[in-house]
């Protein structure tokens, strides 16, 4: 199902894309900061590596786009507000584990084997109450951790649907042309040859 969800929005993104290239009008764009000249090779380089191009671009479109907007404080309240639901519920169920580790514990001191077997039914009884208990709870959790990959996901591909257009209208802008190539080429050959009937005198 979530495959299904992800290829359907790849589709829909990409379409969207083309109609948006074929339909509008095309106004001069600047070009992002991300990609500007001033960027040199040692300045995309950080405490963490190289700059991720794809977030450079996208954070700049958030910053222009309302929906984009929207979409970057929802995942954010999401996280938060999950965050506050889930960790309430592991801190309660964490007592609860800790409790039966620790009843285990001391029935494991009960010399008596009759007592302590007795004490193992009464307390394994009561666990397999509370796991009863909880069922419905560890389900909507894979419920919630399910649909967080599926958001995960869709908002990666959202990344490069909404930036891909930024690098190739910097690769059809920006491409060097080829002349400087072929003069050091040139160049080169002369060297060769230069070398070369040196090496003849």
């Amino acid at each position: 199902m979530t495959t299904k969800i992800i290829i359907s929005t790849i589709l829909v993104l990409t379409i969207a894309s083309c109609n948006n290239t074929h339909t509008q009008d095309k106004p001069k764009q600047e070009t992002p900061k991300a990609l500007e000249d001033k960027n040199s090779s040692h300045e995309l380089f950080s405490k963490r590596g190289y700059e991720d191009l794809v977030e450079s671009l996208y954070n700049e479109l958030v910053t222009k786009n309302i929906d984009l907007k929207k979409l970057e404080d929802n995942i954010d309240n999401l996280n938060e507000s999950k965050n506050d639901t889930v960790n309430l519920f592991d801190k309660f169920n964490e007592k609860n584990q800790s409790y039966f580790s620790a009843a285990n514990r001391h029935i494991s001191e009960i010399k008596d084997s009759l007592l302590r077997d007795k004490m193992r039914h009464y307390i394994s009884n009561n666990l397999t109450k509370y796991n009863s208990s909880i069922v419905r709870h560890n389900d909507l959790l894979k419920i919630i951790e399910t649909k967080n990959l599926t958001i995960a996901d869709l908002h990666n591909i959202l990344k490069i649907v909404k930036t891909l257009p930024l690098i190739e209208k910097y690769q059809h802008d920006n491409l060097p042309s080829t002349k400087s190539f072929e003069g050091y080429i040139k160049r080169q050959d002369e060297t060769i040859k230069l070398a070369d009937t040196l090496t003849k005198n």
